[in-house]
C-alpha cells in the first residue's frame, strides 16, 4: 500500500532556522526567545520545529494545550515548555508528571496545581498572566497582586514569569501602548510589594517587529518563525527591525500534482452549483486536493496555483477532495505536472499571506488548516 500522496507540504527547516537567526538580530543581547510551536507549530510539525528551534538556541517553547506539551516531552524534548492556554483542574497531575509549566490566572487553579505537585513531591512552574486589554484570559490588573502573593507563599509553586498578550500590535499603536503602560504599572506594583519578577514577556510576532520596548526579558515569536506576517502592513517593520537587510523566509510550501486533464468546450458549467462556466474552449486540470485537506472553500474562483511557473486560475467550487484549474494558457502541460498551491516554482511565487487575504482570513488560519492527511516532507 502506498504511504504517500501526490499532495504534500514541504517544510524547510533551514528556512525556519534562518528566521530564528533573523529574529535574534532584532533583539538586544540577553533577551530570551520562546519559540511558539502551538497548533502543531502552526501546521508545520511541532516536534520537528521544536527540535530545530532548540538547535538554533531558543530558550524555551510555547505550546497551546497540555496534549501538545506531552507530545513534545514524549519526543524526548527536555527544554522548558509553557502551556499558553492554561489547563483544566483535572490536568494538573499530568502537568506536574511531565514537567510542564502552565499559564496561571486564578487562585483556584493555583491551589489545585500546588496540591498535585505536593502529591508528587515536586514543584510546578507557573506563568502569571495579566489581562491588560485582550479580554480573553488572565487575571485583572487589580486582582493580580493577591494571586502573585499566593504563588510566592506556596512551597510547591514556582513563579517562572509574569506576562500579558497584546491584542492589536499589528494594527493599533495607541491601544498597544496602553496595554504596555498597564503591564509596566503591574510590574512596578509587584516590585513595590517586594515580590521579585523572574521574567517578564509580552512581545508576540507583531510587537517584536513594531515595539522594541515590548521585548522585556523574552520575546514570543510565532507566525514570523514560519515566514508569514500577521498583517501585510508589517513588511516595512520587518525591513526596519531585522539587521543588515535580513528577511523572513517561508517555511512551508504546499504542492500537489495534476491527476486528470480534460478538453472542455465553451459554455460548460464546472463543479458543484455551476458557479463557473467556461468562457472559451478550455483545458481543465483536476488536482487531488480539496477542503478536506485544508484548501479553504471560500477561495473558489478566486485563487490560482503555479504550473510550469505560470499562474493557473482555480475554477469552479472547491470540492472535498478535488479542485479544478484552467491550464489552457500553459504550454506543454501534462498529466502529473506539479502544481504549487502556495510556495515557489521557478521564479514565480504564491504567498500564504496572499492566499489568506483572498479567503478574507489570516495566515495563521491558512497554515493551521493544512490538514493531517497532507503529509509533511522535511528539508534539513
Amino acid at each position: 500500500m502506498a504511504s504517500h500522496r501526490a499532495s504534500y507540504a514541504e517544510i524547510d527547516l533551514g528556512a525556519f532556522r534562518h528566521n530564528l537567526r533573523a529574529i535574534r538580530s532584532a533583539l538586544a543581547p540577553g533577551v530570551k526567545i520562546m519559540a511558539v510551536v502551538k497548533a502543531d507549530a502552526y501546521g508545520h510539525g511541532a516536534v520537528q520545529c521544536a527540535k530545530a528551534a532548540l538547535e538554533a538556541g531558543v530558550d524555551c517553547l510555547g505550546a497551546g494545550i497540555i496534549s501538545e506539551g506531552i507530545e513534545l516531552r514524549e519526543s524526548g524534548i527536555k527544554a522548558p515548555i509553557q502551556l499558553l492556554t492554561g489547563i483544566f483542574p483535572d490536568e494538573a497531575g499530568d502537568l506536574v508528571k511531565y514537567g510542564l509549566a502552565t499559564t496561571l490566572y486564578t487562585r483556584g487553579l493555583a491551589e489545585t496545581i500546588a496540591k498535585a505537585a505536593a502529591r508528587q513531591g515536586a514543584v510546578a512552574g507557573v506563568h502569571l498572566k495579566i489581562d491588560t486589554g485582550m479580554g480573553r484570559l488572565g487575571v485583572s490588573t487589580e486582582g493580580f497582586p493577591e494571586l502573585a502573593g499566593f504563588v510566592s507563599r506556596t512551597a510547591n509553586l514556582r513563579l517562572e514569569s509574569v506576562f500579558t498578550h497584546l491584542s492589536s500590535a499589528d494594527q493599533n499603536r495607541e491601544y498597544t501602548q496602553l496595554q504596555l503602560t498597564r503591564f509596566d504599572s503591574a510590574l512596578k506594583k509587584m516590585e513595590s510589594l517586594g515580590m521579585p519578577i523572574p521574567l517578564a514577556h509580552c512581545a508576540n510576532s507583531a510587537a517584536l517587529l513594531r515595539f522594541p520596548e515590548s521585548h522585556y526579558g523574552m520575546a514570543r515569536p510565532g507566525l514570523i518563525l514560519y515566514g508569514a506576517l500577521p498583517s501585510p502592513g508589517l513588511q516595512p517593520d520587518v525591513e526596519n527591525m531585522l539587521a543588515d537587510g535580513a528577511e523572513l523566509l517561508p517555511v512551508m510550501q504546499w504542492k500537489t500534482r495534476i491527476i486528470q486533464i480534460s478538453s472542455v468546450p465553451q459554455n460548460t458549467p464546472l463543479s458543484y452549483g455551476q458557479k463557473y462556466v467556461t468562457g472559451r474552449d478550455s483545458l481543465i486540470a483536476t488536482l487531488p486536493v480539496g477542503y478536506a485537506d485544508g484548501l479553504n472553500r471560500a477561495l473558489s474562483n478566486k485563487m490560482a496555483v503555479l504550473v510550469r511557473g505560470i499562474k493557473a486560475p482555480q475554477v469552479g467550487t472547491i470540492c472535498m477532495d478535488m479542485t479544478l484549474i484552467d491550464v489552457t494558457d500553459i504550454p506543454g502541460v501534462t498529466l502529473c505536472d506539479e502544481a504549487v498551491i502556495f510556495g515557489k516554482q521557478g521564479d514565480a511565487v504564491l504567498s500564504v499571506d496572499k492566499m489568506a487575504e483572498l479567503a478574507q482570513t489570516v495566515p495563521y488560519e491558512t497554515l493551521c488548516a493544512v490538514g493531517k492527511r497532507v503529509p509533511r516532507k522535511y528539508l534539513p
